[in-house]
């Protein structure tokens, strides 16, 4: 009778010590992902940039160099290079933004063009 209790004692405490060791495990979270994301979080700044100038008809131009100056100097700090062209076209109360963002870490290279097209209707 020792014996098995014994045995069930430790399968116990080993199945106790497994479970702690599974739930203080930490989630690696690799380079390449934490990259994509800031790839994704420039993209997405740089469409809100653009959406909020026209919304406050403020200088869609102006607002875009300096978004783009503060976000090189920031990726630039995380090691990463970054290159945003753009050109903006306004056909009546139509705005196309074309955007071509990059960002070029040591190990890594995304790139995508992204058109913008907003109408802003005038109420008086």
């Amino acid at each position: 009778m020792k014996g098995q209790v014994f045995i069930l004692i430790s399968i116990f405490v080993l199945l106790f010590l497994f479970s702690i060791r599974i739930s203080t495990e930490s989630v690696d979270v690799g380079p390449e992902s934490i990259f994509y994301e800031d790839f994704s979080n420039l993209k997405n700044e740089l469409v809100n940039t653009v959406d909020v100038s026209l919304i406050n008809q403020a200088s869609l131009q102006g607002n875009l160099d300096s978004f783009i100056t503060f976000s090189k100097d920031f990726y630039e700090r995380k090691g990463y290079v970054e290159d945003v062209n753009y050109s903006v076209s306004t056909s009546g109360d139509v705005t196309t933004v074309y955007l071509n963002v990059s960002l070029n870490s040591s190990d890594s290279y995304l790139m995508q063009s992204i058109i913008i097209n907003r109408t802003m209707s005038v109420f008086v």
